[in-house]
């Protein structure tokens, strides 16, 4: 990047891309959410790491719905920009219910010439309580 964007942009930007991939994800617009991340992008959850594929097929399986989040957190390194999130909502992982309460995530994005690219993203859910 030429020259970094004020704070102001910064949380602009870094809100914008974090809502706009959790809309694909529940309008289950896969095409448009795989544009949005890195040939090499890592994923890491409860699950442990995997990369894009592996993410893409979870995420396929995930049927997500209403969310709400909080607190972001926008910074800046070079051509990188770093967003950490709280986010709430019903999920499920292979069938069960994780945890509606807010959990902090995390991602990476790196801006190429025309777009921003996720190149890593880090899901701090936990199981639901018993």
């Amino acid at each position: 990047m030429e020259q970094e964007l004020s704070q102001s942009e910064l949380a602009e930007q870094g809100e914008k891309l974090e809502r706009l991939s959790v809309q694909y994800l529940q309008d289950k617009n896969w095409d448009a959410l795989e544009k949005m991340l890195d040939p090499a992008c890592q994923f890491v959850g409860m699950a442990g790491a995997c990369d894009r594929t592996t993410a893409m097929t979870l995420m396929k399986g995930m049927n997500l719905g209403p969310v709400k989040f909080k607190d972001f957190l926008v910074t800046q390194s070079g051509d990188n920009l770093i967003v950490s999130f709280w986010l709430a909502a019903d999920e499920y992982h292979d069938g069960k219910a994780l945890s509606s309460d807010y959990s902090p995530r995390l991602s990476v994005w790196k801006k190429t010439s025309s777009k921003w690219l996720c190149i890593a993203y880090a899901d701090l859910i936990t199981p639901k309580s018993s």
